[in-house]
């Protein structure tokens, strides 16, 4: 039955094999025979597989001098005769154990004698599959990073798919802002952003709409709970539409009615850092660069202690999350340089813990003599 499914590529075979090759280079340079590939982007960067049921333990293994190959769940690996170009997957059932039967299989392709690298630092790859591994094959290096430094440009395709997501982050945001009023709730909002983004033909998302307002509005990382709005309060958005996988995020600040004075400052300190910032994105510049250009204007301003962390990260595939921290991330540490074709959220958020909060961010890409903005939006606070 499944020499029915139609295949679906979304890259040309000349995009996938050109991926294979900076990967196998990196792999090269680390010494690593074969990589076993457990984190959901750069499993569908190498090889076009994709599912929300990433949980599962999947790996796409790439050896230096053989075709790769994935190990799936069974229920799971129908998808890959969909959106994968690698086409010899290895299954295991829910009464296998999937490292068993990857010891198994690379041991039959005489793969498990050589030096094989793991992804240490994928969220899904547990510390009992390692133990296994090591227990059963000659040589395990930590490999993170190696598909990581190949995803780090986009190509034109990729940049492409971004721009897309972009105009539905853009609907999404006008939609949002527009049901911002005195009355409404968080979930009113965020509502009508995904609405307004998956109509737009948007994907399935990694994160829902982030809507906090209020006095949850200084809480970082809260999300919409029905919480009823009212003249004054301060509404952080933060979310982003998907195409083909891939995310540009955006996050706008907005107040019920008119803002106040924190308000009003919070809100300029913030597009002032987030100008700063982007007037910094170039050929060249380093991560930390930029990251020093935010964190300035913030400092001058008095309000590290309201802010205190990164001013951003690398961006494009998502899957358990749209960060690719792991590519890149704009802090004071970080001697990333940046090269056409990277892609940066920076998202630049002051909060009076507890009282109120707002947020700008844009999704820019390096070009050859400074960076593209992807979205549309004004960066205004918006007084609703």
């Amino acid at each position: 039955m499944q020499d029915k499914i139609a295949q679906e590529l979304f890259f040309t075979p000349a995009e996938y094999d050109a991926r294979l090759a900076k990967i196998r280079a990196g792999m090269a340079r680390r010494g690593i025979d074969t990589l076993l590939c457990a984190g959901p982007e750069n499993i569908f960067y190498g090889s076009g597989y994709q599912t929300f049921g990433f949980h599962n333990y999947q790996l796409l293994v790439i050896p230096l001098a053989a075709a790769p190959f994935l190990i799936l769940r069974y229920l799971e690996s129908i998808q890959a005769r969909r959106y994968s170009w690698v086409q010899d997957v290895v299954t295991w059932d829910d009464t296998d154990d999937p490292v068993g039967v990857t010891i198994r299989e690379l041991k039959a392709r005489g793969l498990a004698e050589g030096c094989v690298g793991t992804e240490d630092n994928a969220y899904f790859f547990q510390v009992a599959s390692w133990k296994k591994l090591n227990a059963g094959l000659a040589r395990l290096v930590n490999g993170s990073g190696t598909v990581e430094a190949a995803r780090a440009v986009k190509s034109p395709q990729e940049l492409a798919f971004m721009r897309e997501a972009a105009r539905m982050t853009d609907l999404g945001m006008e939609a949002a802002t527009a049901e911002i009023r005195e009355g409404r709730t968080d979930n009113d909002v965020a509502a009508a952003a995904f609405d307004a983004m998956t109509r737009a033909g948007a994907e399935w998302l990694t994160r829902d709409p982030i809507v906090t307002s209020g006095d949850r509005s200084g809480l970082p990382h809260t999300c919409y709970m029905g919480k009823k709005l009212a003249a004054g309060d301060a509404v952080l958005l933060e979310f982003s539409g998907v195409h083909r996988r891939y995310y540009a995020p955006m996050m706008r600040g907005a107040v019920v009615g008119r803002a106040d004075s924190r308000v009003r400052r919070m809100a300029d300190v913030c597009i002032e850092a987030l100008n700063a910032a982007i007037d910094r994105v170039r050929p060249g510049a380093t991560s930390a660069e930029v990251d020093r250009a935010a964190r300035s204007v913030i400092e001058r301003a008095g309000m590290w202690e309201n802010y205190r962390k990164r001013s951003g990260y690398s961006v494009g595939i998502g899957f358990s999350s749209w960060v690719e921290g792991g590519v890149a991330s704009l802090k004071e540490d970080d001697p990333t340089v940046l090269a056409p074709g990277m892609c940066f959220h920076i998202p630049i958020a002051l909060r009076i813990y507890g009282e109120a909060g707002v947020g700008f961010s844009e999704t820019v890409s390096v070009t050859g003599t400074g960076a593209e903005i992807l979205g549309r939006a004004p960066r205004a606070l918006a007084e609703c």
